[in-house]
């Protein structure tokens, strides 16, 4: 990891060195918690171990920018994150080079931010009013990047399937962006390794995930987003040698989200539609094709309302809403007809303070309830974001 590290920086230098003007910026943003879980809570769906208090840090980044010239720059992101009991390695989040093709053309190459959805507020704690990921982004499905639909048990990393959205929100790909004169239209278009849900390597697909991103401002009290996103998400792996490469291809996640969010003095409310799919073959655990084709379906209800409070400058409260509705699949060898996982409401409740211009304190009370399931796997939450 130090010799990627040092070469990361090494080509950074090399690039800008050979134009006088260029320059380079560092910045960052480190996140400090002190959090308690209930009796049944989960870190892969909370990152919230148990019931005892826990002190940790979620995520350490930063950011570097070098300019070479008026219309290219380099962009990227070291970072290290708590995930699973313990810190990861320095990884590179991101690493791009960018071409300012027009006032209205941005060309990306490289790995970046996923352009779905609504990643800015959701990628960063310091833009985030909440603590918590939506449950579009952490709750999973039980699909795999190996074996398609995972009945029981696990083929990679011990966890049963994929959440909608990849939790990192970053791809690999190309990618065109940009907005118009009035910034009233924003738009981005990717083409990339895999599907938004899974990750691959070079080479692990025939045919790149398309992803797209339109926001419109209508009005200047008004905001309207849709995105989608279809793409491959299975990997050439010795237990699915059943299927052929092309036949492995046609499996596909199809996702789109809708949202509409409206914004009057102090107040600021989100309402939010995604619905997302997953085709999907059926091999258990000795390689053996038992579903040729399962639907994977799920419908994921937003609402978010947060109030600045004028009495206390610098201080919000915000309320989130989330209904999670996995729909009913077939199992015709097993001659079964049911949900994969239980329905899933979630409220979080937020009280923040933006200290200072870089740093914000939250305090959050997330709760859970799964359908049919006597679950205690609410959190409390304190937050600290502080960008350098």
């Amino acid at each position: 990891m130090k010799t990627k590290t040092s070469l990361f920086f090494i080509l950074l230098w090399s690039l800008c060195s050979t134009v006088a003007q260029a320059q380079i910026n560092f910045g960052g943003l480190a996140e400090f918690e002190l959090r308690k879980g209930g009796a049944d809570s989960d870190p892969t769906v909370n990152q919230t171990p148990n019931d005892e208090w826990f002190v940790y840090s979620p995520s350490v980044r930063i950011f570097v920018n070098g300019r070479i010239s008026d219309q290219w720059f380099v962009s990227g992101a070291l970072q290290s994150d708590y995930y699973r009991g313990q810190r990861s390695e320095i990884f590179f989040s991101s690493f791009n080079i960018n071409w300012l093709a027009s006032e209205s053309l941005k060309i990306t190459a490289g790995r970046f931010i996923t352009p779905f959805g609504r990643y800015d507020e959701l990628l960063l704690s310091s833009q985030n009013p909440f603590v918590h990921m939506p449950l579009s982004h952490v709750w999973n499905m039980p699909v795999d990047r190996k074996q398609g639909y995972v009945f029981s048990g696990t083929s990679y990393d011990g966890i049963a399937g994929q959440s909608l959205v990849y939790r990192r929100l970053y791809s690999q790909g190309l990618m065109l962006s940009g907005v118009n004169e009035r910034e009233t239209l924003e738009y981005q278009l990717a083409a990339t390794l895999t599907s938004v849900s899974s990750y691959t390597d070079v080479g692990e697909q025939d045919r790149p995930a398309l992803t797209g991103r339109l926001v419109m401002q209508p009005v200047i009290w008004n905001k309207i987003g849709i995105s989608f996103s279809n793409g491959p998400y299975l990997i050439d792996d010795p237990i699915n040698d059943v299927l052929q490469d092309e036949r492995r291809a046609k499996y596909h996640q199809t996702i789109v989200t809708a949202y509409t969010e409206f914004s009057y003095h102090y107040y600021q409310l989100l309402l939010q539609y995604t619905f997302n799919r997953w085709d999907s073959p059926w091999i258990d655990s000795q390689g053996e094709l038992v579903e040729d084709n399962i639907q994977n379906d799920v419908t994921h209800y937003l609402a978010k309302l947060k109030v600045r409070f004028p009495f206390w400058v610098g201080g919000y409260g915000a309320v989130r809403f989330e209904r999670y509705l996995p729909h009913d699949i077939t199992l015709n060898s097993r001659d079964i007809t049911g949900q994969p996982t239980p329905d899933k409401d979630r409220f979080e409740f937020v009280i923040g303070y933006k200290v200072k211009r870089n740093i914000t304190l939250k305090t959050s009370y997330l709760l859970s309830r799964n359908d049919g399931l006597e679950l205690e796997d609410d959190v409390f939450a304190i937050q600290l974001s502080a960008g350098f």
